[in-house]
C-alpha cells in the first residue's frame, strides 16, 4: 500500500473514531464490503483505495474540518448524528443521509457546510 494511501486511512479512522463510528458505519461511508475488510484495512493489510474511496475519504476529513471551524457547531459528533429537520436531511441524520445516499449526499454534505460557514463570515463581516 502506497503511503498516501496510508495516510488517508490513518485520516479517516481518527476521524471515524471522533465521530464514534461503528465499523459498519465506517463501511458504508467508505464503501468496504464488511467489518472484517474494514479491520485489515486499519491494519493496512487491504489493497489500495480505489479513486471513489479516496474521493469519499477527502470529503469525511472536509466535512470534520468544516465541523471545526464553524461556530455555530459546537459539536460535531452531535451535529452528525442529531436528525436535522429541512433539506437535505428531512429528518434524518447527516451521517445517515450519507450512509444511505453515498457519494453524491457526501458531497451536498460538505458544500452545505462552505455554504453556512461562508454565510457565517459574511454576517461577522
Amino acid at each position: 500500500m502506497r503511503q498516501s494511501n496510508l495516510g488517508v486511512l490513518k485520516r479517516f479512522f481518527q476521524i471515524a473514531d471522533t465521530w464514534e463510528l461503528s465499523p459498519l458505519q465506517q463501511c458504508r461511508l467508505l464503501k468496504i464490503p464488511s467489518p472484517q475488510v474494514l479491520e485489515r484495512y486499519r491494519l493496512g493489510q487491504a489493497p489500495r483505495l480505489s479513486a471513489m474511496q479516496q474521493e469519499r475519504a477527502a470529503l469525511i476529513a472536509h466535512i470534520h474540518q468544516s465541523l471545526s471551524q464553524d461556530p455555530a457547531v459546537d459539536h460535531a459528533w452531535a451535529w452528525l448524528h442529531a436528525p436535522h429537520q429541512g433539506a437535505p436531511f428531512d429528518g434524518d441524520s447527516p451521517v445517515y443521509y450519507m450512509m444511505e445516499k453515498g457519494l453524491p449526499a457526501m458531497r451536498e454534505v460538505a458544500r452545505l457546510l462552505v455554504r453556512r460557514s461562508e454565510a457565517a463570515v459574511r454576517m461577522r463581516g
